[in-house]
């Protein structure tokens, strides 16, 4: 996605979900991704770390994107992307579900209780538990 092209969350969104269709733990992933909502926001984000098919004009087909993942943990681990401790944690984690991939156990400790129940629910979901629902209380 470049940034001569208007952004249009609902319609990433609708690409994101297509794409990862049909494999739980990338769609966990994206889910985790649109529930924070601050990396699909950032245009450094979307513009470097999205990418997107082309499809042609006047179809009413969501257009499908798709996370370059290992993009982003390069990113993430050079400072290309600035951010808080908490919204690095969201996307690295994020990244380890859709690629198989590890992550620290002290990227939990950066989370606040809200993003410690997206990603709960996001790990529990990329197990095959589609209609999970996490809630701290």
């Amino acid at each position: 996605m470049t940034q001569s092209q208007q952004f249009d969350l609902s319609s990433l969104v609708a690409g994101l979900r297509m794409t990862a269709q049909g494999c739980c733990a990338e769609l966990a992933a994206v889910e985790l991704l649109i529930a924070h909502r601050f990396w699909l926001t950032r245009a450094d984000f979307r513009d470097r770390l999205i990418h997107t098919d082309t499809t042609p004009p006047g179809t009413d087909e969501p257009i499908p994107a798709w996370v370059n993942w290992t993009g982003a943990a390069t990113a993430l681990k050079f400072g290309r992307l600035a951010c808080s401790s908490g919204e690095a944690a969201v996307l690295h984690i994020a990244g380890a579900l859709a690629t198989g991939g590890s992550l620290p156990a002290s990227a939990l400790t950066s989370l606040d209780r809200d993003n410690l129940a997206r990603v709960l629910t996001a790990t529990v979901r990329a197990g095959g538990y589609t209609k999970a629902h996490v809630e701290i209380r």
